[in-house]
């Protein structure tokens, strides 16, 4: 069987949208595939063709292949980003009398079998990893951490293996897994336990970690971060709330954390295209989320494939593997397609200008809705007979389908 240009992915047409099905988007920024195509489509046939034609018995073989593919600014910026994954061996946290015990099997599976024998026989009642249960906060870390990263050094800072930046290393230091540092795990643990009645060991959703970031931010406001607006029912935006808070500092950064839940089992199609023109927006930090109970971050897209980082690889919990580990172009690719529809959308707002030209951007999608105040809220959801609170739990979420349709004047 011969591939095509078009099977591997290195087809310059445009979609149905007018998009280019060639580029690679990393949060608003796009590179051109750069190298030799009919190279790279001789090598994945030979591949091909050596497995008995199955696409998929080479698409390993391919992630390898695409190297040569790659812009090297592509690689530079994805290499940038942060990525924070499970750690085991941090500093215990105590279980709830009430919550998840240490000891479940799915915790120790996960888990090398001496560290998971040992923390049975010398800390039974604590957590001393989050495997299986703290990958939505990790990917919220890395969703906050890329934000921090942009509001203190800028959208073009680069990673460079000769000049450590001494700035990025303290915001790393700053996701170390102990109470001391303001967004390590146990921080996030105890906020959720405070604002979203979240136990020790107990899994995460966009609701609770969103929250968690909010409380963390506001308490730590070295990290760059002026204010944290939070909508965990759908992504209602609210302009009198926002424009507040530009008149009191025209250049606030503004971390804006939508929860939001785009149909019931998968992604409802209405929604596709909006989520990669959520990923191509320059305001864009990400989303958090993708995989019932298993959360991932997905930093950029190529035509319907997601480029995401993944949490579910631990790592001893250690300042030196911190910052060794939290650079890679280890990422992983997932068609959009197959995204589960529970996720939390990071957007950061760097001064009055960038909120004006967000909204515009933002003016006519099928996910995000840019309101007056909360009491177009209440008109919305009286006219559709929708009952939902404003901070629901995580299993809550609102489907926005119905409420975009009527807004946008959709059938």
């Amino acid at each position: 069987m011969e591939l095509s240009q078009k099977e591997i992915g290195l087809d310059r047409s445009k979609d149905d949208n007018g998009l280019s099905s060639n580029d690679y988007v990393v949060l608003g920024i796009h590179y051109p595939i750069d190298s030799d195509d009919d190279k790279v489509v001789e090598l994945a046939n030979k591949r091909s063709n050596s497995a008995g034609g199955s696409i998929g018995m080479f698409q390993q073989f391919f992630n390898k292949v695409e190297e040569f593919d790659y812009h090297p600014g592509f690689l530079s910026d994805v290499i940038s980003r942060i990525h924070f994954t499970y750690r085991t061996k941090f500093i215990p946290i105590a279980r709830s009398d009430d919550g998840p015990s240490p000891l479940r099997i799915n915790f120790l599976i996960g888990d090398n079998p001496f560290n998971a024998i040992e923390n049975a026989i010398y800390n039974p009642n604590c957590f001393n990893t989050d495997i299986g249960w703290g990958c939505m906060i990790r990917t919220g870390q890395s969703l906050l951490a890329n934000a921090i990263q942009i509001a203190i050094l800028g959208r073009e800072f680069r990673v460079n293996d000769g000049d450590v930046n001494e700035q990025e290393r303290k915001i790393i230091s700053w996701f170390m897994d102990t109470p001391d540092e303001p967004f390590s795990l146990h921080n996030f643990v105890k906020k959720g336990c405070e604002l979203s009645s979240k136990k020790p060991g107990e899994w995460f959703g966009p609701a609770a970690t969103s929250r968690s970031i909010q409380s963390l931010v506001e308490q730590f406001p070295d990290c760059g971060i002026d204010r944290c607006i939070v909508s965990v029912s759908s992504a209602d935006i609210f302009k009198d709330e926002i424009n507040d808070i530009f008149k009191n500092k025209r250049y606030s950064n503004i971390l804006l954390l939508m929860g939001v839940k785009l149909g019931v089992d998968k992604v409802n199609e209405y929604y596709l295209k909006d989520i990669r023109k959520i990923l191509e927006s320059r305001y864009s930090v990400g989303i958090s989320g993708g995989r019932p109970s298993s959360s991932l971050y997905f930093f950029g897209y190529q035509d319907d494939t997601l480029l995401y980082f993944d949490p579910h690889k631990p790592q001893p919990s250690t300042i030196e593997s911190l910052l060794e580990t939290c650079h890679t172009d280890n990422f992983d690719k997932i068609n959009i397609s197959d995204m589960d529809p529970s996720m939390l959308i990071g957007v950061l707002l760097q001064g009055e200008d960038d909120w004006q030209s967000w909204s515009n951007e933002v003016f006519d999608s099928k996910i995000i809705n840019i309101l007056n105040s909360r009491n177009d809220v209440t008109i919305a959801e009286d006219s559709m007979s929708l009952e939902e609170t404003l901070e629901p739990p995580d299993n809550e979420y609102v489907d926005l389908g119905p409420m975009s349709q009527q807004l946008n004047g959709s059938p």
